[in-house]
């Protein structure tokens, strides 16, 4: 059986990208990559994708855009097709925002009912609710919940914070937004935890983190009971213990995404947490290293088991193989996908040798292929 790779990429000179549209790749029983497809973008820089393998498509919101754009994925050949586009939202007036980012979707996700796809707008300060038909298409948002951030009385307009990523618990119920607080706005660097119903967004729990450490990704266990957020000027992961009926959250650890001793410039960037529960990752931009950790099975708290350079330039976005045996570095400023066998004992990743060449990678999706010819 072969394997779909659905690449998502900037392309925008503001960005200084050198990315064409979303890259189709196919996946051989050898694990050697193939470009299938190249989709020419509706909008610049579809950055980050989300794919529905129930109904065949695959969602793309455009970064410091405003638009979401959905696919119709042949399970065969893996090809996409546009179906139609959507606006995440209005933009917002904010005069300390850069009138280039003012909606800046960020992140995609659909809820685990498959009723709704929400959308992360950094630049707008909060996220849209599309409602989803029976094909899995979205229509107009059907609600925008905006972050709040501190008062602004010198611009007239109410602060806003940045919410970065969409995750949903294993249960399905509630979702997590890790939220920066960054200048422009007089945002709020924290993290909230909300539950889902019917397209409604309520609020169970907000921890307000160290103000400039922008929390910017997170994951949970896949037993539900722990939550681990990933602060990108913080350069550190922050443990949670977590109660899935209520939402709430309680901290059990801080320790940094960098080795000790190491005081350059480097900015945290993803987190992955293997679907067994044993091994969690934390990618450096700056650095440019991959850091492995242990998870304890008693408590959810983390260990250090190494750190391993990336690969190539800005690790933007990380992730596993669906096995769980290869690990995958989206290096955007060196136009590369870099390749790592995971260790199953330990955690620890080591370099397979395979580089595929793809310009500014952001993210990285993937899905069943076809069987392999005999």
């Amino acid at each position: 059986m072969t394997q779909f790779a659905y690449i998502g990429c900037y392309t925008s000179r503001l960005r200084g990208a050198r990315g064409r549209g979303i890259a189709v790749y196919e996946i051989d029983n050898r694990g050697a990559w193939s470009l299938r497809q190249r989709v020419e973008p509706v909008q610049e820089n579809p950055s980050w994708l989300a794919l529905d393998t129930e109904r065949g498509v695959l969602h793309a919101v455009h970064g410091d855009g405003t638009s979401l754009a959905s696919y119709r994925r042949d399970a065969s050949s893996g090809l996409l097709t546009l179906l139609g586009q959507q606006e995440t939202g209005p933009q917002n007036p904010h005069p300390a925002l850069d009138p280039r980012q003012r909606n800046n979707p960020v992140h995609v996700a659909a809820d685990p009912g498959g009723r709704y796809l929400l959308a992360a707008n950094h630049g707008a300060g909060n996220v849209a609710v599309f409602p989803l038909d029976d094909e899995g298409l979205p229509g107009q948002p059907c609600s925008i919940w905006p972050i709040p951030g501190r008062p602004s009385p010198e611009h007239g307009y109410p602060g806003l914070s940045r919410p970065h990523e969409i995750v949903f618990d294993p249960a399905g119920k509630h979702f997590a937004l890790p939220i920066q607080g960054r200048n422009a706005g007089n945002g709020i660097d924290m993290v909230r935890i909300y539950a889902f119903s019917a397209g409604r967004c309520v609020l169970a729990d907000e921890v307000i983190m160290p103000q400039g450490s922008w929390p910017r990704h997170a994951k949970f266990h896949p037993d539900g009971r722990y939550f681990y957020l990933l602060s990108e000027l913080g350069n550190r992961v922050d443990v949670f213990g977590y109660n899935p009926s209520t939402g709430a959250l309680s901290l059990r650890q801080t320790l940094g995404s960098l080795p000790p001793g190491y005081a350059g410039e480097s900015g945290a960037s993803e987190i992955v947490v293997h679907p067994n529960g044993r091994f969690l990752y934390a990618a450096n931009r700056g650095h440019d290293s991959v850091g492995a950790f242990g998870i304890d099975p008693a408590d959810g708290t983390l260990h250090p088991v190494g750190w391993v350079p990336c690969g190539g330039k800005s690790p933007r976005f990380t992730t596993l193989s669906p096995d769980g045996r290869r690990f995958y570095s989206a290096n955007e400023e060196s136009d590369t996908l870099t390749e790592f066998h995971v260790d199953m004992r330990t955690g620890m990743l080591s370099e397979t040798g395979r580089v595929i060449d793809t310009p500014s990678p952001t993210c990285i999706i993937f899905a069943p292929g076809r069987q392999s010819q005999p």
